[in-house]
């Protein structure tokens, strides 16, 4: 989710490498978050043939910022000693 609310739109390939996960995990992933109405898939066209592509939907944003609006608040809430 980070790395589509950074560029909105990155191919299946680039978001495999810039995460270093394999193709059927990437899918997995990818699969949870179209079925949440988070990422939207598309096949597109692109010089070396079509490409499969990610893109964040506006429910997808806003539950991103929504997420780390809610760790920011944890952050200042924590006040830096272990638990224990």
């Amino acid at each position: 989710m980070g790395l589509l609310h950074q560029h909105r739109d990155v191919s299946a390939r680039a978001a495999r490498q810039a995460l270093g996960l394999t193709d059927g995990n990437l899918a997995s992933h990818a699969a949870r978050l179209e079925a949440a109405g988070w990422l939207r898939s598309r096949k597109a066209l692109s010089p070396a043939g079509f490409e499969l592509r990610y893109s964040l939907t506006p429910a997808g944003a806003q539950a991103f910022l929504d997420h780390v609006a809610h760790l920011r608040r944890l952050l200042e809430q924590w006040d830096g000693k272990p638990d224990g």
